[in-house]
């Protein structure tokens, strides 16, 4: 599709075109310079390079992350669990993409977007992985990052019916959970069990074994935002008196230091 081979490495003029300049062809800039040398005026130029018309949201992005504890083995674990459980995410991504095409992807055109079809052709996407967090610790996570732009049976460009998109997140996550689980279990012949994170909640599912205090650590993000919030608020506190009124400059104001 679009001349482009599944697999292949994505250019930033690639990503620039479908995504960043409101869904044009991949190659729109080579499609454009070729009109032009071919004597094609600019408006006609242009055009050849569009998928359909242009849209406000190109994109949808999909992030994919393993239980704490499949991610807690690849990060500690030896070079042949890193390779299945690095297989086993690529391979659960490839088939969520497939079942978003077969169940949930259409095409709306026609008046109010009456008229509804699944891209025969299926979706264009790009995929990249991440290895760590911001913090520099170690997160195996991946983006699958969906265009709207969608070919019709009848070889026209339509866009993609974003809502529904949107409404199968939680249902793409837990299938991406439940294939990696079962071949990073089945590879390593490993098991899984629930594990009660908030008390009075549903508990929620990892692999067998792996120590609980390790599993406290890859939530420390949201401890850090909490550490922060807590020490703003107590600057805050104290740079101010009862009726409001600044005691000095405020911690984050242009003339106080800058925030940590």
């Amino acid at each position: 599709m679009l001349g482009l081979t599944q697999g292949e490495e994505v250019t930033e003029a690639q990503l620039r075109n479908l995504f960043g300049e409101r869904g044009r062809h991949p190659y729109a800039d080579r499609i454009e310079a070729d009109r032009l040398a071919a004597g094609g005026s600019p408006k006609k130029a242009f055009r050849a390079g569009a998928l359909g018309r242009r849209v406000t949201v190109t994109g949808v992005d999909f992030v994919f992350r393993p239980w704490p504890t499949i991610y807690l083995l690849w990060a500690f674990g030896g070079e042949e669990t890193r390779r299945v459980i690095e297989a086993a995410h690529e391979y659960a991504i490839e088939r969520v993409l497939e079942w978003i095409e077969d169940e949930v992807a259409v095409v709306r055109y026609g008046k109010d977007g009456i008229y509804r079809e699944r891209p025969p052709g299926g979706l264009i996407a790009a995929r990249f992985r991440h290895y760590e967090a911001r913090s520099g610790r170690p997160w195996l996570r991946g983006h699958l990052l969906l265009s709207v732009k969608g070919q019709r049976l009848d070889g026209k460009w339509g866009s993609i019916h974003t809502t529904a998109l949107h409404e199968n997140t939680v249902a793409a996550s837990a299938l991406y959970n439940e294939l990696v689980a079962a071949e990073v279990c089945e590879e390593l012949g490993l098991a899984t069990e629930p594990r009660t994170v908030t008390p009075g909640r549903r508990p929620v599912m990892g692999i067998a074994g792996i120590p609980h205090e390790l599993i406290r650590w890859t939530a420390r993000r949201s401890d850090q935002i909490a550490a922060c919030l807590t020490e703003l608020e107590h600057e805050y506190v104290t740079a101010v008196d009862d009726d409001g009124e600044s005691r000095g400059p405020c911690p984050w104001s242009p003339s106080g230091p800058a925030p940590r």
